[in-house]
């Protein structure tokens, strides 16, 4: 990696703070945690993080309703939905604030977790931007 990406983990149990913040900070990530998501709306107001990676249901205030409250603050993090509870109306509510993944906690796969953090924490590659300007028509 080429520089430092700044994560922040959100959720209730100190056991998938601990996993996750070892499994990202040993690929060189600088994380922050917090427990619930008021703390977690507090602490993405306070600073700067590249992906934020949200539980649905947690106490204080949850996922849905922290992303809700991030976006309508003007906060741009990318935000992952993490969920053991997840169903459809958390789906479709997930979806409609603009969730930019969503995982299971059962049986995740952190292979594909770190790829996706990664790929929201670069944002758009210079590839792909170069891409894009070569379509635009030059004006004379």
């Amino acid at each position: 990696m080429e520089r430092e990406y700044n994560i922040l983990i959100i959720d209730d149990e100190k056991e998938i703070l601990a996993t996750y913040k070892d499994h990202f900070v040993k690929r060189e990530f600088h994380v922050d945690t917090a427990h619930d998501g008021a703390e977690g709306l507090e602490k993405l107001k306070n600073g700067e993080f590249d992906v934020a990676i949200v539980d649905i249901l947690m106490p204080k205030m949850n996922g849905i309703e922290m992303i809700r409250q991030a976006h309508e603050a003007g906060i741009d993090t990318s935000m992952i939905v993490l969920t053991g509870h997840g169903g459809g109306e958390e789906a479709i509510a997930a979806i409609n604030i603009g969730v930019d993944a969503w995982f299971e906690k059962s049986g995740i796969n952190m292979t594909d977790l770190f790829s996706k953090v990664k790929e929201l924490a670069e944002g758009v590659s210079l590839d792909e931007i170069r891409r894009i300007l070569s379509v635009i028509p030059e004006k004379d």
